[in-house]
């Protein structure tokens, strides 16, 4: 059963999507949900590679700048994330924005910066299913993953310098 949260991620999202631990996310997915031209639902798949939270309310996307995907944001700037692991499920709608058609850490990514119009964590109804809770999340293997979080590390930094007013020039 979902519960609305409000407008702003909660702490421990927060605390998920800093880019702070990243060994320990390493092999987890987030899901993300944009609406493509025919107006259906067109689901992809981000590593905690590319996303973080600036803040509550922020969430910047590093994403194929080529792929459905980049173009169904920049087109109606419409995003869901859904963030599954060991009991933990959130999803945060947010409007996206591009604020750079290619990255310098990662040339074939455009960054985009999402803002939280909402947040809703699905929880289990106690009265309905006792102890039952969300035991894992979607997960991949990376034969490449220690090259791959060094990358990671430049891919994050870089989305949080990128200024929102786009073109990728840093924060003053």
């Amino acid at each position: 059963m979902s519960r609305r949260l409000g407008s702003e991620l909660p702490a421990d999202a927060v605390a998920r999507l800093s880019g702070r631990d990243l060994e320990a996310v390493a092999s987890k997915v987030i899901q993300i949900v944009t609406v493509d031209a025919g107006g259906w639902p067109h689901p992809a798949l981000l590593s905690y590679f590319e996303v973080i939270a600036a803040d509550a309310t922020r969430i910047r996307l590093a994403t194929y700048a080529k792929s459905t995907t980049s173009a169904n944001m920049r087109r109606n700037g419409k995003v869901t994330l859904a963030v599954i692991d060991e009991r933990v499920a959130y999803c945060a709608k947010g409007h996206a924005a591009e604020i750079a058609p290619a990255m310098r850490a990662t040339e074939w990514n455009a960054a985009f910066e999402c803002r939280v119009a909402e947040v809703a964590a699905d929880e289990v109804n106690e009265e309905r299913e006792p102890g039952a809770y969300v035991a894992s999340g979607v997960t991949y293997c990376n034969p490449q993953r220690d090259a791959e979080l060094a990358r990671a590390r430049d891919v994050l930094a870089e989305l949080l310098e990128l200024s929102p007013s786009g073109g990728g020039a840093p924060r003053v």
